[in-house]
């Protein structure tokens, strides 16, 4: 009797563990032009930028700064660009999303005409 319920106590502790199911990420197919990382878009005039933030200034003439990132792409004329090619007062459009810490950091900055087209 002590042995069989030995070698049921063992069998039952052997048994593999089932995992618990993850629902997958629905992965969405990128369209040209678009970043499904970006959480907002901001519409407004070129600033300044530097080697970590870019300002541009939005309705009731505030400001916004966001980080930019190696991976920033910047647009004009329809083309990759770089920040240096963007004036101050030039009207532009901004796709963000946050990191981490919910710092805004800018993925797309386009002059303004691209964002329409």
């Amino acid at each position: 009797m002590l042995v069989s319920c030995l070698v049921v106590a063992g069998v039952i502790l052997f048994q593999p563990v089932p995992r618990q199911r993850t629902p997958r990420q629905q992965q969405t197919p990128r369209s040209q032009g678009s970043n499904t990382d970006a959480v907002a878009t901001f519409s407004g005039v070129f600033k300044s930028a530097d080697k970590k933030f870019i300002t541009i200034e939005v309705e009731d003439g505030q400001a916004m700064r966001m980080y930019i990132t190696g991976s920033t792409k910047f647009i004009r004329d329809n083309k990759p660009a770089k920040v240096s090619d963007f004036h101050v007062d030039d009207p532009v459009t901004v796709d963000a999303s946050r990191d981490t810490l919910l710092n805004l950091v800018a993925v797309r900055v386009a002059s303004a005409a691209e964002k329409a087209r």
